[in-house]
């Protein structure tokens, strides 16, 4: 083989090794281009999903989910990630729930979760029909039976209201806030923290099975028609009533009841 015929044939193998390296290096960049955007995108949607979840777990002392939370989570994604990103979608899956986890033997209590999904622009044609998606999860514990200092209070404190004006409201569905003695609350059942004496004065439900809860958990008792305590999601438990101070009832739009007067 002369020095002529061996340079072509360099040139030749170049050439075909260009050919086959180039595009595959070419695609390893961009799809590291894209696996970058998607951490970008994914750190974005998982703090705007927090930040928000803290919002809804910093008022979950009364135990109504913020019906905006869908609308205001998912805004807020698009407006962080801007065209990087399509079809938006929030879901909010756990508000104020027990979990009892059968790994550790532990019970959850007041827990919060929520999820939000986004699909990525690739930002080119898309010839295989792919859509890759970034999805965040989280859940927290709601911010409850705990004073501005930080310090946790007894139950007994929770539960009695100290010397404070105590009234009762429906969190769900209710416009006034009643006296203990008043006929319209007078057989609903009561939130209550669990505690040593609720479970010296009830029985835990056969159906919902709340025996397992821990002490600080939610409960829910009928004082005057009713022997043992359940979980939220006991089907007994159609509507509920819980006490707050007078004042903070005020505050939150309630009026006194027809009635009782409220105590007023």
């Amino acid at each position: 083989m002369n020095l002529r015929t061996r340079k072509h044939t360099e040139r030749g193998s170049l050439s075909v090794e260009a050919a086959i390296v180039l595009p595959v290096f070419l695609l390893a960049m961009l799809t590291l281009g894209i696996l970058i955007r998607m951490v970008s995108i994914s750190e974005n949607t998982a703090h705007a999903l927090t930040d928000e979840l803290g919002v809804v777990a910093a008022e979950g002392n009364v135990p109504v989910h913020a019906v905006t939370f869908r609308g205001d989570l998912e805004s807020r994604v698009e407006d962080e990630n801007g065209s990087d990103i399509h079809s938006v979608r929030a879901f909010p899956f756990a508000y104020r729930t027990l979990h009892h986890s059968m790994k550790s033997g532990k019970v959850y209590t007041n827990l919060i979760g929520a999820s939000a999904t986004s699909g990525i622009n690739l930002g080119f044609p898309n010839m295989f029909g792919v859509s890759p998606q970034v999805t965040a999860t989280a859940v927290c514990r709601a911010f409850v039976g705990v004073t501005a200092r930080g310090d946790k209070m007894p139950f007994s404190e929770l539960e009695d209201g100290g010397d404070s004006n105590i009234v009762w409201v429906f969190p769900r569905a209710g416009e006034r806030y009643h006296t203990e003695d008043c006929s319209v609350i007078k057989n609903e059942p009561k939130e209550m923290l669990l505690s040593s004496r609720i479970r010296g004065a009830y029985e835990p439900c056969e159906l919902c099975k709340p025996g397992q809860a821990t002490d600080g958990s939610l409960v829910y008792v009928f004082p005057r028609a009713g022997d043992t305590y359940h979980l939220g999601s006991c089907f007994i438990v159609k509507r509920f009533v819980i006490s707050m101070d007078r004042k903070d009832a005020q505050e939150k739009g309630y009026t006194a009841c027809a009635k009782c007067g409220g105590g007023d």
